[in-house]
């Protein structure tokens, strides 16, 4: 992992920038397909890049375990929200081909209201990522945000045995704020005792793999935070346009009409 201090948000807006540019470079020389270039925006730089899963829990899952607890919750929120999902009871998914998990599109929507998820969403708006960074920031911290390339060479290599990251894509029927947060998500397996089972991120990109997994954590001061709120908000990225529930509304009000009043 690279990790670089910034003093100013432009300062970050160049180095994306400058990431984005050399991909596309990549991309009009390459015979090959390139991932995108993805970011996340932490609060505080000294948290690490972890699943809710991961935080909520220190028990190991296996995909199918984690599979058979979708099964449970799932006539739950079915009879709550009056929606459907196709999760077949015979689980037929091969786990070493690299794809989206069996039961993705339920996944993700779970993922979405707050149930703990082996999935690492990442966002491909470097300012969406900002605005996850910054807008809970305190005074006198350090926000960060990530940039993550899944693959920039000839596709990905390894042993089953070591942590893999795999990337899903954005194309799923899912909740609207998927969409308004320009989504995209990961989940990190390897093979223990016959079974492939959910892992650490941090597990695979402590091999600083220059071709493969390729993350850069850039580090801002929360000084920034006023400046960079007021241009999000002028883009429309804010609580309500990202989450469009009654709570991000009166989050959003909030910040116009006291935090941000000029009176």
């Amino acid at each position: 992992m690279n990790i670089v201090e910034l003093n100013s948000f432009t300062h970050f807006e160049m180095k994306s920038a400058a990431l984005r540019e050399e991909l596309i470079r990549k991309k009009g020389t390459a015979g090959f397909r390139l991932s995108p270039l993805l970011f996340r925006g932490y609060a505080k730089a000294s948290w690490r890049l972890e699943t809710t899963l991961e935080r909520y829990t220190c028990r190991s899952y296996s995909m199918e375990d984690y599979y058979r607890v979708m099964e449970a919750v799932r006539p739950a929120v079915e009879s709550c929200t009056e929606r459907r999902w196709d999760l077949p009871h015979e689980y037929s998914f091969d786990e070493s081909i690299p794809q989206s998990p069996q039961g993705y599109e339920f996944m993700v929507y779970l993922r979405h209201h707050g149930f703990p998820s082996p999935l690492l969403d990442w966002t491909r708006s470097p300012y969406v990522a900002a605005f996850f960074a910054f807008n809970s920031a305190c005074d006198g911290d350090r926000v960060a945000i990530y940039t993550f390339v899944e693959y920039s060479d000839l596709g990905k290599a390894g042993s089953p045995e070591e942590a893999t990251i795999v990337g899903c894509g954005p194309y799923v029927t899912t909740h609207p704020r998927h969409f308004h947060q320009q989504s995209e998500y990961t989940y990190c397996k390897k093979k223990v005792e016959g079974k492939y089972v959910y892992c650490s991120h941090e597990e695979a990109f402590a091999r600083n793999d220059e071709n493969q997994d390729v993350v850069n954590k850039f580090i801002l001061p929360a000084s920034e935070r006023k400046a960079v709120m007021e241009r999000l908000h002028l883009m429309n990225i804010s609580a309500y346009s990202l989450f469009g529930s009654e709570e991000s509304l009166l989050s959003t009000m909030a910040y116009h009409e006291i935090e941000n009043r000029k009176l």
